[in-house]
């Protein structure tokens, strides 16, 4: 009887302190959260001015400073009154595509992807032959549950298959952001040279890993920088995303 009113009190203090781990964990994130939003995101907030999808968005997107990012340059453009759609290169599975939606959603958007992961044509010029570089990467999405995601938003267009080939059909000629996450050299350098010219005077083109992981990306970025006149504008976010924000002149 003793050894097992033990048992139970043991089992008590073990369940309790995990109860106040989560409890520590919860108040700790809502505490940094608290303190490390940007003003005019917490003003926008309080004012009303940001969806309440937007605002869950935040609170569960892993990469803050990403997100603010994004945010701010929407904001910009609103603010400059720069004209154009949106679109993405490396849609994966829809979550950053969305998030630029609720960020602004009067824009068109439009998706390019495979929607099945790596083509293969892309690998072959690639110096890095690890794990990560083959056609089964990102291939866990589709079409059909990207569309899903979207299922209530009506302006916009998806264009599944190989880049550029798949911009045949793209109606819109100028466009306010571009945002390409591509992780491979082949697609991000077409993408470059398909968009910038599309891009508005003000207009913005972020590009995400520019980082030693995927040397493709920095490699065509740097190659595209060489034939343009504006600077690369480094983003302190976790995988190093960069932006090429479009001359005015």
């Amino acid at each position: 009887m003793l050894l097992s009113i033990s048992i139970v009190q043991l089992i008590s203090i073990v369940l309790i302190l995990i109860f106040l781990f989560l409890a520590f964990k919860v108040m700790e994130t809502s505490w940094s959260y608290k303190i490390s939003k940007p003003h005019k995101w917490e003003h926008a907030v309080k004012q009303g001015m940001i969806s309440k999808e937007l605002v869950k968005m935040e609170r569960t997107y892993r990469d803050k400073v990403r997100f603010y990012n994004l945010w701010f340059q929407v904001e910009r453009l609103k603010r400059m009154k720069i004209q154009g759609a949106f679109a993405e290169l490396g849609v994966y599975k829809g979550e950053t595509a969305l998030m630029m939606h609720h960020m602004d959603a009067t824009r068109r958007l439009h998706l390019f992807d495979t929607f099945e992961g790596f083509d293969s044509k892309d690998l072959d010029i690639e110096k890095n032959k690890d794990e990560r570089y083959t056609t089964d990467n990102f291939s866990d999405t589709s079409l059909e549950t990207v569309k899903e995601l979207f299922k209530n938003v009506k302006d916009v267009s998806f264009y599944p298959g190989y880049f550029p080939a798949t911009a045949k059909s793209v109606t819109d000629k100028i466009f306010s952001l571009v945002h390409i996450d591509a992780d491979l050299y082949l697609p991000t350098i077409e993408a470059l040279k398909y968009f910038y010219p599309k891009v508005a005077p003000g207009g913005v083109l972020i590009i995400h890993d520019y980082n030693h992981n995927w040397e493709g990306i920095k490699k065509a970025v740097d190659e595209f920088m060489g034939t343009i006149p504006e600077s690369l504008i480094e983003v302190l976010d976790w995988q190093g995303s960069v932006m090429i924000i479009k001359n005015s002149k």
